[in-house]
């Protein structure tokens, strides 16, 4: 009877096992063959801004997959990829990023339909933003029609702005400049607004992006003085001019020069060896930014005489 069952069971056994691996085969064939689905491991890649870092580790993302055992396998060596952009405007430290089916990215030899990720959004923690304020430079020329000039220096508004940004690039700045601005023809005050210079700054940003440049410019109106007495420096008592008193004429802004008390108005001269017959140029001093000429431009220093 043992001998019949081992007969049984060993006899003609190379066919037995050959037709046992072909029918593993077969099956495993046809198993390759039936539809299923399966949850394959993603490569997320995040690309952070210009000069920051993501401070945190990504966490894992997964993607449902439906279609034949044959084609899912291929995902295992060829893994399906998303890469997404954070963009250089951000300026948080955190920053929520969507996922969606449609940025996996698949070998096109993968016959496999993408059904789910998961999770569909994740939030990544970025290195904090350095911010600083910094002076605002104005790179301005005014050329004033003929009869007029600048009254007053150029006034920008607001003098300083806020850059902000990578700590590596912000410690950088020291100042901010503007464009270069010419303005030919002024005859009254100017205001305008005018675009910071970012060039180079990368993904730096600047608040305000503008700044407003301001200047007055007036007519040109000129007054004359009779009778100005010279005031000799730098000589005893014993001195005096000749002649002992001048003309003045005053030129400046119109609405400065009508308004310049008489009294205000010094003609100076400035001796530094007395002697009698040399000449001595003449100084004219006005304030609020009125210049003054003197005729004659020059006196002649003489002993004074007694009556």
């Amino acid at each position: 009877m043992k001998r019949n069952l081992r007969e049984l069971v060993l006899g003609n056994w190379p066919i037995k096992l050959t037709a046992l691996v072909l029918a593993a085969v077969l099956w495993a064939a046809v198993a390759a063959e039936e539809p299923t689905t399966q949850l394959v491991p993603v490569s997320l890649v995040v690309q952070p801004p210009e000069g920051r870092a993501l401070t945190t580790p990504l966490p894992p993302v997964k993607a449902l997959y439906a279609g034949s055992a044959r084609e899912l396998i291929k995902l295992y060596g060829s893994p399906p990829t998303i890469v997404k952009t954070i963009p250089d405007t951000v300026m948080d430290s955190e920053y929520l990023l969507e996922l969606r089916p449609e940025d996996l990215m698949v070998d096109g030899r993968v016959d496999a339909q993408v059904q789910d990720i998961q999770p569909r959004a994740i939030r990544v923690r970025l290195d904090d933003v350095a911010r600083r304020t910094v002076p605002v430079v104005a790179r301005v020329r005014i050329v004033p029609d003929s009869g007029y000039m600048v009254t007053s220096g150029v006034a920008v508004v607001p003098s300083s702005v806020t850059v902000r940004g990578p700590e590596v690039h912000v410690r950088r700045i020291e100042e901010i400049k503007t464009l270069p601005v010419e303005i030919v023809g002024a005859t009254g005050p100017i205001r305008r607004s005018v675009q910071l210079d970012t060039a180079g700054f990368g993904t730096v940003q600047v608040f305000p992006a503008s700044v407003e440049i301001a200047a007055d410019v007036e007519a040109v109106s000129e007054r004359v003085l009779l009778d100005v007495p010279v005031s000799l420096r730098g000589t005893g008592a014993g001195w005096v001019s000749e002649p002992a008193r001048v003309i003045v004429t005053l030129r400046g802004p119109a609405s400065r020069v009508a308004q310049v008390p008489r009294d205000s108005v010094t003609v100076v001269a400035l001796v530094e060896a007395p002697r009698a017959g040399i000449k001595v140029p003449l100084q004219v001093i006005a304030s609020g930014g009125i210049t003054g000429t003197a005729v004659p431009d020059s006196v002649e220093l003489r002993r004074r005489t007694r009556d």
